[in-house]
């Protein structure tokens, strides 16, 4: 009863018997043979899928997960090419053979180098095609020759002679007939994989799929074979790094499963291709390669993606570790390494991005020899949180989460602190921002007294004080009135306190009465054309309306304390006579006058809703209060005339709730009060 029919496009499957069936695209299968991000925001990662085509997908999707709906495909580079966007142009993107596509306005050109003579030139099922670091201009393609444009293609120039093997012979692992089918003496290799040295003009390394590694150092006038003795014909080099910490240090991966050898090679030069190490220790026999790079901030980091999963090295290959964490057992055919995010494109799997990996900059020995380590974050965008605004994924179609929002502080603990562990970021002049503790609990929810779908609300976090790494997400908010609440999404946008303004701020982590600090960076969302400020006056205001929902907040607790006291003083004073009940009865509408009623239109409790507020009253101020809190906030922008003049009249609401509950106290209150002595019974007192 339990089948499954795959196709092209994906899989479905029933459970009874094929009387129903899952939808198409009930899981992410795509097979992708690289990836590349291009420099919007937020960026968008690029790749070739087997029998899909070209697509182009944010990695921070503006709905509340990554789905099918954010997958645009690309019409440049087909099913197996490589996609290359333009690093000064995010919405030009080049792919294939080579075409141009631009993301504005769908057009696609041909701008291929063999456009003129496409029968002259030997194919492979995947070509490279490559931006240089050093010079963004200069975008490279190959198939047996190496060509260069600096013009987005509109001319080319052949710089190399034919760089593959004259004659790679048959492989030795070939059956008999199928080696007699092999064209004898006849070339059949294409350059597989291109590095621009970024740091020499005029270099650059070039690998065979049939096994040779060769540079030129002026620009293709000349070419050197510096292949390794120990690299055979039939031995792919997959992917080629030019170091940008050293101009003599290459690597190169190397896959040789075609000869039945599943051993992981890469090969590293430090001497310019005189001589070649195979740097491989700890990486699986059987796991063997499919591409390397190198981190472009600490030297020595390398990332390697082999045919079941990554690794990663810390001491410039000489010994490698999985970096498997969550990520599936997969063909990993490419990664990039991208503002600090680390990308994978898997072939079976779709892409796999590890956020924020720059905590692996600074891991080591520094790091676990101390009882405590607070890492360095990485540079905060203050961006809104996607939404779905009531229109929820359906529940058979994939979808990924998005990135969290806001920083990430990240902290080792090396044991179990005596005390609770605190962290706390402060502003540039040492204000507290926002603290948290790992002695805090996590708050529940009472669905019965939210004035919302409990669905809104999800549990806080508590800081964790266990041994290990963690990571803690700050959402770049002072601190709100609403305490342990935390709401998924926000209400566009708006969570807990005003947003901060970008800027430098101090993570200060304290373990044990001791503490550690690093700077923080909050950097604006660049779609955003809000000035500096209108950014202050947006932060004035919401302070404002938070103060005032302080002295709203503290006079409608004590009018309820006063009210609750005044209905048990009408039980316990129940038949002292009509005057001492009238008067008790006067004290309770004038306490509820003042408060309001409290109504919601998302009523929890059966029955009618109830009448809105007294405009006048504690509850109606406390109402327009967040209503202009939600304007102020839910946009970054100065406040308009109108919302500052709404947040007038709320604070003079207040004033004037809070002089109307004291004219109760003096009133009413103080003459039941006086009747209750009268007849020897105690005060109205405050209830709890």
């Amino acid at each position: 009863r339990r089948m499954i029919v795959a196709t092209d496009q994906g899989t479905i499957v029933t459970v009874d018997g094929g009387e129903t069936w899952s939808s198409w695209y009930n899981q992410p299968t795509a097979q992708l043979y690289h990836v590349a991000a291009d420099n919007g925001f937020p960026y968008r990662v690029y790749g070739a899928q087997q029998d899909s085509g070209a697509l182009g997908t944010p990695t921070r999707s503006e709905h509340r997960a990554i789905t099918f709906r954010d997958w645009e495909p690309c019409p440049a580079g087909g099913e197996s090419g490589t996609l290359a966007p333009d690093p000064l142009d995010p919405d030009i993107v080049y792919g294939g053979t080579v075409e141009r596509w631009d993301r504005r306005t769908g057009e696609v050109r041909d701008v291929s180098p063999t456009l003129a003579h496409p029968g002259d030139y030997r194919r492979a099922w995947t070509l490279p095609l490559v931006f240089s670091e050093r010079d963004p201009h200069e975008l490279y393609f190959a198939n047996e020759f190496l060509f260069r444009t600096t013009d987005g293609g509109q001319t080319w120039e052949r710089i190399s002679p034919d760089l593959t093997r004259k004659d790679p012979g048959v492989p030795p692992n070939l059956d008999p007939p199928t080696a007699a089918d092999a064209p004898a003496g006849k070339r059949r290799g294409v350059i597989y994989a291109i590095a621009p040295s970024p740091l020499r003009a005029g270099e650059i390394w070039v690998g065979t799929d049939d096994g040779l590694i060769q540079v030129t150092r002026d620009g293709g006038a000349s070419w050197h074979d510096v292949t390794p003795g120990a690299l055979t014909p039939w031995s792919k080099v997959a992917m080629l790094v030019a170091s940008r910490y050293d101009p003599d240090t290459v690597y190169a991966a190397v896959d040789r499963h075609r000869l039945e050898d599943y051993r992981p090679y890469l090969y590293r030069t430090t001497d310019g291709g005189r001589t070649w190490r195979n740097v491989t220790a700890g990486i699986p026999d059987g796991d063997y390669l499919n591409c390397v790079r190198e981190d472009p901030v600490r030297r020595g980091l390398l990332f390697a993606g082999t045919e079941m999963g990554v690794e990663v090295s810390f001491d410039d290959g000489g010994h490698w570790q999985s970096l498997q964490r969550n990520l599936p057992a997969v063909s990993v055919r490419d990664l990039a390494i991208h503002q600090g995010d680390l990308i994978a494109a898997t072939h079976g799997r779709s892409f796999w991005v590890m956020d924020d990996m720059t905590p692996l900059r600074e891991a080591g020995p520094q790091v676990t020899e101390q009882r405590a380590y607070l890492f360095t974050p990485r540079p905060a965008w203050r961006e809104r949180p996607g939404s779905d605004d009531g229109t929820p994924v359906p529940k058979d179609e994939p979808a990924a989460e998005n990135p969290p929002a806001g920083a990430a502080i990240d902290y080792y603990l090396k044991t179990s602190p005596q005390q609770p562990v605190v962290l706390e970021v402060l502003d540039g002049e040492g204000r507290l921002v926002r603290r948290f503790s790992s002695a805090e609990k996590a708050k529940g929810v009472n669905a019965a007294t939210l004035q919302f779908p409990s669905s809104w609300v999800a549990p806080a976090p508590v800081l964790s004080a266990a041994p290990g790494m963690h990571r803690w997400m700050w959402d770049l908010h002072w601190t709100g009135r609403g305490g342990g609440r935390a709401y998924p999404g926000g209400w566009r946008g708006v969570n807990g306190g005003p947003w901060v303004l970008p800027g430098t701020y101090t993570a200060r982590l304290t373990v044990d009465g001791t503490s550690l600090t690093r700077p923080l960076t909050v950097t604006m969302d660049p779609r955003v054309k809000a000035s500096a400020a209108d950014l202050e006056e947006q932060l004035e205001a919401s302070m404002r309306v938070m103060r005032a929902q302080d002295d709203v907040s503290a006079a409608i607790a004590e009018a309820e304390a006063l009210l609750r006291g005044a209905r048990a003083a009408q039980k316990a004073a129940a038949g002292a006579g009509p005057a001492i009940a009238a008067s008790l009865k006067a004290l309770v509408g004038e306490i509820e006058a003042a408060v309001g009623e409290e109504g919601s239109r998302f009523q929890q409790r059966p029955g009618p809703p109830p009448p809105p507020p007294d405009p006048a009253s504690l509850r109606s101020a406390a109402g327009d209060l967040a209503r202009i809190y939600r304007t102020v906030q839910g946009a970054d922008a100065a406040p308009s005339p109108d919302a500052l003049t709404a947040l007038g009249r709320a604070e003079a609401l207040v004033k004037a709730g809070r002089a109307r509950l004291d004219a109760v106290k003096a009133g009413p209150l103080a003459s039941a009060d006086a009747l209750l002595e009268k007849a020897g019974l105690g005060p109205v007192a405050p209830g709890s």
